[in-house]
């Protein structure tokens, strides 16, 4: 054997002796002795380097007892000693340690074994103060997505805000079991229960957009009343997650207008030809709008989520739109006063002419009013022997207020003045032949008929 070789052997075998050495020490030391020197948790709390004796007192004392909990990547230690008492037994910590591998002493392993104590006693309400006091507060508060007071949809917010209960649970759970104490805050945050996204919200807003795109326009001529976006989303709730559109304002509203724009039966007052203003009351000509039907046209519109233009639906109608005046500039005006007739066309005069109305008693008088044409008949004959006492054939009727009518009366040799108080019509008005054919090609069913006596002038 070479003098090299030798030396080599000699130096394998003193490294050999050397590990074997301290190997032994570190067994001898700590293996035996002491739990290891680098971080090593028993039952939750930190023993490294401790012999048996020294953990369980430590364990019992709830010194290096630890929690960390981590929020936004950042940890906190909070001190618990104060708020846990435990016991444990020396001999199932001995046991404990048994149970650590040689390989974990020789290469510096990290150990946590739990290690559930004998007995345990967590003082709640101190261990919640310690947690919220080390802890930096809450920087938002975490909402579900809702829509606000003008229907727009709000996301969600995720916030920071802890679920103290589920935490205090765990945790307490934890230092019962003896088992490490290392917890993620957003582990237990609060979470939203609605968001944006859901498809209830999303069809909601969908609804919600239709709203907002509808207007409902009730035309009454040249003026309009619409009920805009916000009137109607203003009547939009909520209700058991369902968009609904409350309608208890819809027939109010139709009243409203009913209110303002029917004219049947009311007061005009009316320029006349010769004697200035009249104040006219009454008569079958006017606005008169159907309730029911308009609202139930509101109503269908908003069911389906429909814009829409138009007019009321009415049971009566004027000739032209105006709270005090619906007669516009094509009528046919009566004076019973002066006995004579003017047929207006478009403001401009187109005819005029004497008449005879009834005689001015209850039974027989031409009834004052603003009425309206609703026939044109031509060779005719008015009246029976049995009820009125007369049969009298006609070219041309127009009736404007029941029986009461424009006509020819070929037998009269006279008309105006005063012919008409003791020999006047049945309510009719009387009109030379050649006059009543001209009305009659001059005016159209609908036309007004303004009849007035001197009790309906100088009005203010």
């Amino acid at each position: 054997m070479s003098k090299g070789l030798k030396i080599a052997i000699i130096l394998a075998a003193f490294s050999l002796l050397s590990a074997f050495v301290a190997v032994f020490i570190i067994a001898n030391n700590f293996f035996m002795g002491r739990f290891p020197d680098q971080s090593t948790i028993i039952g939750g709390t930190e023993v490294s380097g401790k012999t048996v004796s020294e953990a369980v007192v430590t364990m019992n004392a709830s010194d290096g007892l630890q929690m960390v909990i981590s929020k936004e990547g950042v940890d906190y230690t909070i001190p618990i000693a104060e708020s846990v008492t435990r016991m444990f037994d020396g001999e199932r910590v001995e046991q404990a340690k048994s149970e650590i591998s040689f390989f974990s002493y020789l290469f510096h392993t990290k150990v946590n074994k739990p290690l559930m104590p004998d007995s345990v006693s967590v003082d709640e309400q101190k261990l919640l103060s310690s947690i919220e006091t080390t802890l930096p507060e809450t920087k938002y508060k975490t909402t579900d997505a809702y829509f606000d007071t003008s229907w727009n949809l709000i996301n969600e917010v995720q916030g920071d805000d802890i679920i103290y209960e589920d935490l205090m649970a765990k945790i307490k759970s934890d230092i019962e079991n003896g088992v490490e104490l290392k917890y993620k805050a957003e582990d237990y945050y609060y979470h939203p229960n609605v968001k944006a996204s859901d498809n209830n919200m999303q069809k909601i807003q969908k609804k919600v957009q239709k709203y907002k795109a509808m207007t409902i326009t009730f035309t009454f001529g040249d003026k309009s009343e619409v009920i805009t976006s916000d009137k109607i989303c203003s009547n939009l709730v909520l209700k058991k997650n369902k968009l609904k559109l409350k309608t208890d304002w819809t027939q109010p509203y139709v009243r409203r207008l009913a209110k303002k724009y029917n004219t049947l039966g009311g007061t005009r007052i009316f320029k006349t030809t010769l004697d200035g203003k009249a104040k006219i009351t009454g008569g079958t000509m006017g606005w008169w709008m159907d309730e029911t039907k308009t609202l139930a046209k509101l109503n269908d519109a908003l069911k389906k989520m429909k814009s829409m233009t138009t007019e009321p639906v009415y049971f009566s109608r004027g000739a032209a739109f105006g709270k005090y005046n619906d007669i516009g500039k094509t009528y046919v005006e009566v004076s019973i006063n002066r006995q004579h007739v003017w047929v207006y066309k478009k403001g401009k005069l187109a005819l005029e002419t004497d008449c005879v109305t009834g005689v001015p008693n209850k039974e027989r008088m031409t009834h004052p009013g603003v009425h309206h044409v609703f026939a044109k008949q031509r060779d005719r004959y008015l009246g029976t022997m049995e009820v009125q006492g007369y049969h009298t054939h006609v070219d041309y009727f127009m009736p404007f207020n029941g029986g009461e009518g424009l006509h020819d009366a070929p037998w009269r040799g006279a008309f105006g003045g005063s012919i008409y108080k003791t020999g006047g019509s049945h309510g009719c008005v009387n009109l030379p032949p050649s006059m009543a054919a001209q009305i009659y090609d001059l005016i159209d069913v609908g036309t007004p008929v303004v009849v007035y006596d001197e009790g309906n002038l100088n009005a203010d």
